[in-house]
């Protein structure tokens, strides 16, 4: 692998799509988009066909670097690009380790947007978080759309259109990029005051993406599968505080730097 510019995307091989949708969930507000995508790819078991690197996509502190599991092994962050032959239409699910910096964010979602096209895509689903703090909105799934008969199809299924308000970062970012390509864009957002990884949000979500794609997995055992994401938030969540230790001490912590 090379990384010649800002971005580059490894294809391990080139799978035979029928009629793709793209589906992005990355870390964000909750976790929402990372949990539910993730979710989808332990249950559906596609096969991943493409990797994304970038200077753009950092450590949780802004940092370049690796990230360090539990067994010793490491990997630079990236995006992975998985495939699922569906029933009626194949999915491109789509996840990763961070969300590309402030910076970098048109660059990394017009390669990706492109990508899609490139390999047939003509809809992009983004999953995010929609913050409240109204006990009332949650379990619920906000959609967000620029194609009125998505819209319908979103209310249908028990979706509500958002009105008004903003949608920062990846989720939103992409949703602009491929919309300015002329793409069928739709942004789901499960309600979430922000705990992370926030499983409730994610799996009212899980259920809209089921109906809407035919896809017919459980979510009744969606908390056991986030377990892996807890651990791995609580580990980044500690060294920080260990940097942020030191730098204020000038003492060391067994962190990996």
């Amino acid at each position: 692998m090379e990384i010649p510019g800002d971005i580059e995307l490894v294809e391990l091989l080139r799978p035979r799509l029928r009629n793709p949708v793209m589906i992005q969930g990355l870390p964000g507000l909750g976790f929402v988009g990372k949990v539910t995508v993730e979710y989808l790819i332990e249950k559906l078991a596609p096969v991943k066909f493409a990797e994304l690197y970038s200077t753009h996509l950092t450590l949780p502190d802004g940092n370049l670097g690796i990230n360090v599991e539990f067994d010793g092994t490491y990997a630079l962050p990236k995006y992975e690009f998985h495939h699922y032959n569906g029933r009626n239409q194949d999915l491109v699910l789509l996840t990763g380790d961070a969300q590309p910096n402030a910076f970098g964010q048109y660059e990394v979602a017009a390669r990706v947007v492109d990508f899609a096209r490139e390999i047939g895509c003509a809809r992009i689903v983004a999953i995010g978080g929609y913050g409240t703090r109204t006990q009332s909105d949650i379990g619920l799934v906000y959609a967000i759309t620029n194609d009125s008969s998505l819209a319908q199809t979103c209310k249908g299924l028990g979706a509500h259109i958002t009105q008004g308000g903003v949608v920062t970062g990846a989720c939103g970012v992409i949703l602009g990029v491929a919309a300015q390509k002329r793409m069928e864009c739709l942004g789901l957002l499960g309600a979430t005051r922000g705990v992370f990884p926030d499983v409730e949000a994610a799996r009212s979500v899980v259920r809209i993406l089921c109906e809407m794609f035919d896809l017919r997995i459980e979510t009744k055992d969606l908390d056991e599968e986030v377990s892996d994401i807890k651990a791995k938030l609580e580990y980044i969540s500690r060294v920080q505080s260990e940097l942020l230790g030191e730098k204020k001490t000038g003492e060391k912590f067994g962190y990996i730097a």
